[in-house]
């Protein structure tokens, strides 16, 4: 273990910070919605003012007004005929200088802001408590609440010492630490987030706080990096590949983001699977006994209707968080590629490997894109629950209405045959009272099995044949009439449907 030191030289302060400008922005705190813009230009502007107003400085430049590329810088300079379109500035009461450089990376807006201390190295000494007055009025810190579409921000904080350097990093630790106490101005470390990672970078050590999973109400410091130099040289490597840096931190706050967001969308929907499989339980035990009466009753069936309507907007709601377990998936995959693309060009122009941005790129993305994998293919099964509880009411309550059909075309048979031999009787009746007055007539009634029967039939005889015939020939024409009719109605019911 070594001391640690009181003073370092030429500290170096770089900002970045990133929101979406366009596209699907997926929150779990918020209905979904796509949305064509999600930030604008006057978003940047306030930004870059709520910071420099801390220091008394003024953006001098102009600022485009329409983008023609998904990739262009944001700032007009009139000093500057081409190339970056960024703004230098001085403080001389502090001795700071700096430069903004914000532009439109792809679909997002990307913030860039450098302050730094124009010393000599090992002659110009600073000293740790002076490094509040890189973080006035603590407005480097992220937002309480982020805006939609806010991606997250990374400090990162470079520092000379004029020692030789230590042969453990952990020796440096608390150097580190120390340092983040004094440019956020704490007594004490305990609120800072934890040290996740500490690594060799450029020659010197550069350590990392902040863990990649954690939401801003978990860590309110963001993406924090101390890189901890003893070569001047090695600072001019940082230069040569800087102008990448802002893209690589993009991709890595997207897959940070994108992660984070898919834990929502994994417990809303295990919330879902919970709920559902208690619902089949309940199932199970109430309507699908053996000794469960063939038809339900009214109270039964109005439950099942209900717990049929809520099911499907469960299956619905839980379509929309498998939907976007997907999109995170995809957003993490396709911004992994473009993140070790970048990290190539920046390793081509540093001449070197940059090793510690590599350890986020072959670990921490390839764990997060497994994760939601594997999320994905559990709830698979939750669906088939799902579809399963939905198929199960149904098939309850179709059984139940086929019953009652069966039970209510018994009963209309019985009506029907019981109306049947009541109009039979009522026309018999209606027939006979109808001729028996002819039964007094004052003729002669014969019969047939008489020795003699007369030469005609009695007038009561042919009123009871004519009646006969007559209803005879009306149930047969009815019955025509009918069975046509119904013949009609079903080839205009056909017709219509082709």
């Amino acid at each position: 273990m070594i001391d640690t030191p009181d003073s370092l030289y030429a500290p170096s302060l770089y900002w970045f910070a990133y929101r979406y400008r366009e596209g699907l922005v997926v929150a779990t705190d918020k209905p979904l919605s796509p949305t064509a813009t999600v930030a604008n230009l006057d978003w940047v502007k306030q930004q870059y003012n709520d910071i420099l107003s801390k220091f008394g400085v003024k953006v001098n430049s102009g600022w485009q007004d329409e983008a023609r590329t998904p990739e262009f810088d944001l700032l007009l300079n009139p000093d500057l005929e081409g190339g970056r379109q960024y703004e230098y500035f001085e403080i001389p009461e502090q001795n700071l200088e700096g430069f903004i450089y914000p532009q439109s990376l792809h679909d997002s807006y990307a913030l860039n802001l450098n302050l730094f201390c124009p010393e000599q190295y090992g002659h110009d000494e600073y000293k740790l408590a002076d490094l509040r007055k890189l973080n006035p009025q603590d407005c480097f810190n992220p937002p309480t609440v982020p805006p939609l579409g806010y991606l997250g921000q990374t400090l990162l904080l470079t520092v000379y010492l004029d020692i030789p350097k230590p042969e453990a990093i952990q020796d440096l630790g608390e150097f580190a630490q120390v340092c983040l106490q004094g440019f956020f101005g704490l007594e004490n470390g305990n609120s800072l987030p934890r040290l996740y990672r500490f690594y060799e970078f450029l020659g010197g050590y550069l350590y990392e706080y902040g863990n990649p999973r954690d939401e801003l109400g978990v860590n309110p410091y963001g993406h924090l990096l101390i890189w901890v130099f003893f070569d001047v040289q090695t600072s001019l490597v940082l230069q040569r590949c800087y102008w990448n840096l802002p893209e690589l931190l993009l991709y890595y706050h997207k897959i940070s983001n994108s992660f984070r967001d898919s834990r929502g969308f994994y417990k809303a929907a295990d919330q879902m699977v919970t709920e559902n499989e208690e619902s089949l339980k309940q199932l199970n035990q109430r309507y699908l006994r053996e000794t469960q009466p063939d038809c339900l009753r009214d109270e039964e069936l109005g439950e099942l209707k209900s717990t049929l309507k809520q099911l499907l907007r469960t299956s619905l709601r839980y379509s929309q968080q498998l939907r976007n377990l997907e999109y995170a998936h995809n957003t993490i995959a396709i911004n992994h590629t473009n993140y070790r693309t970048t990290l190539e060009q920046m390793e081509q122009l540093a001449q070197m490997p940059l090793g510690g941005f590599r350890v986020f790129g072959e670990k921490e993305a390839v764990a997060f894109q497994e994760q939601i994998r594997a999320d994905l293919n559990y709830f698979k099964q939750g669906s088939g629950l799902l579809d399963t509880a939905i198929a199960s009411i149904r098939g309850l309550v179709e059984v139940d209405q086929a019953e009652r059909d069966r039970r209510l075309e018994q009963q209309n048979e019985t009506l029907q045959d019981q109306i049947q031999a009541v109009g039979v009787g009522i026309a018999t009746g209606a027939i006979i009272a109808s001729t028996s007055a002819l039964i007094f007539q004052q003729e002669p009634m014969s019969f047939p099995w008489e020795a003699y029967h007369g030469d005609r039939l009695h007038p009561f005889m042919w009123a009871l044949l004519l009646s006969f015939g007559s209803a005879f020939v009306g149930w047969g024409l009815a019955k025509l009439l009918i069975g046509w009719g119904r013949k009609r109605r079903s080839r205009l019911k056909q017709d219509s449907k082709n």
